[in-house]
C-alpha cells in the first residue's frame, strides 16, 4: 500500500504496528471516556488517573454509544475533552460526532484496538452515496452495496462522517469504444 505524504487519514489510522493504549495527558476540566468492544479495564484505568467526578463513562456498542456521546457534548461546557478507544471504524464514527459537536482536534484524543484492516470501515462510494461496510485498507478494492461498482478505498476520510471516500477502480480508464453497426430493415 502507498501512502500519500498529505491525507485526512489520521495518523492513528494509517498502517503500521498497534500501540499499546496509554494514558492520554488530562488538559481538561471534564473528560468523556468513550469505550467500543472489550475496553471497559482500559477505561477503567484512564478513570482512575483522573480526579474524582471529573469523568463520565460512555461503553457499548458503535451504534448506541454514537448517540450517547452526541447526547453529552450537547450539554457539555468549556474544557471537555473526549477520549476514544475502540477499533478504528467505530473511532472514526465517533471523532465525527465529536468534531461535529465542536471539538477541536487536541480535545480528543483516540487510542485504537486494532489496526486498519482488522475492523470494519465504512466507505463511501462518491457514484451513488451508498455507504459499504467492510474490512478493508487503503488501496484496497471493494464492491459498493449501492451500485456494485468495484471501489477503490482512497486516502481519504471525511471528518464529518468518518467515513472512507470510494471511486470506481478503473474511472480514469477510458471506456473501450464499440463500433456500432445499423441494423438492416428487416425484410417483409
Amino acid at each position: 500500500m502507498s501512502q500519500i505524504a498529505y491525507s485526512s487519514v489520521a495518523s492513528w489510522v494509517r498502517p503500521g504496528d498497534p500501540v499499546e493504549p496509554a494514558s492520554p495527558a488530562p488538559t481538561g476540566s471534564t473528560y468523556l471516556l468513550v469505550g467500543v468492544g472489550d475496553v471497559a479495564d482500559e477505561l477503567s484505568r484512564w478513570e482512575s488517573d483522573l480526579p474524582p467526578r471529573a469523568s463520565t463513562r460512555i461503553h457499548g456498542d458503535r451504534g448506541t454509544v454514537a448517540g450517547l456521546l452526541a447526547s453529552a457534548l450537547a450539554d457539555s461546557v468549556v474544557g471537555i475533552r473526549v477520549w476514544i478507544i475502540a477499533d478504528i471504524g467505530a473511532a472514526l464514527a465517533l471523532r465525527a460526532v465529536a468534531l461535529s459537536a465542536g471539538l477541536e482536534d487536541d480535545e480528543i484524543e483516540v487510542v485504537t484496538t486494532a489496526t486498519l484492516g482488522t475492523g470494519t470501515v465504512e466507505v463511501f462510494c462518491a457514484h451513488c452515496r451508498t455507504v459499504t461496510s467492510a474490512e478493508v485498507v487503503v488501496d484496497d478494492v471493494v464492491a459498493c452495496v449501492g451500485c456494485r461498482r468495484d471501489l477503490l478505498v482512497y486516502h481519504h476520510v471525511s471528518r464529518r462522517s468518518g467515513r472512507f471516500l470510494g471511486f470506481m477502480v478503473d474511472a480514469e480508464n477510458p471506456v473501450p469504444s464499440v463500433d456500432i453497426q445499423p441494423v438492416a430493415e428487416a425484410s417483409r
